[in-house]
């Protein structure tokens, strides 16, 4: 599992896509899945029994610690707690996912469905990490991808 790994999502459009970040959270160990709540409420404002979309169909999200920090701290929150910022963003100076050394204690940025990270948010991170794609990838399938990935190679290592 990712002992050690946390999810943000700067300004998420889409609900389903938050939904989806959680049961990747769940499913591949990380701790905490955090979003600012400009878009997408934060999970305390929704109605009584609304939930993000298929979370109910797994009870390991309950392990999942839910944040929704302002977007000027967003960040910084993480760092602060020991956290290493890592953008994932198609970038020219980015790190390939294959070849990509995960850190112990790793928090995965990942920008708007419709944009990407500001100046200050990309200054705010360690590393940055692309994935190797033709094209674009939903935002739910992005995070699988990379925290899969972490796990995949922290079990490799293991077995080394």
């Amino acid at each position: 599992m990712t002992a050690g790994s946390a999810v943000l999502l700067i300004d998420p459009k889409f609900a389903h896509n938050v939904g989806g970040a959680l049961r990747a959270c769940a499913v591949f160990g990380a701790e905490t899945l955090a979003w600012t709540p400009q878009r997408v409420a934060p999970r305390g404002e929704w109605p009584k029994g609304q939930r993000l979309p298929r979370e109910e169909r797994i009870a390991a999200y309950r392990r999942v610690q839910i944040a929704n920090p302002e977007r000027t701290d967003a960040i910084g929150m993480f760092a602060r707690a020991g956290f290493h910022p890592v953008a994932v963003e198609l970038r020219s100076h980015a790190e390939s996912l294959p070849q990509f050394v995960h850190p112990a204690r790793a928090v995965y940025v990942f920008g708007p469905e419709d944009g990407s990270l500001s100046r200050g948010e990309l200054a705010a991170c360690y590393r940055f990490v692309c994935i190797p794609t033709t094209g674009c990838m939903n935002l739910a399938a992005a995070i699988n991808v990379v925290l899969y990935d972490r796990v995949a190679k922290q079990q490799a290592s293991a077995a080394a």
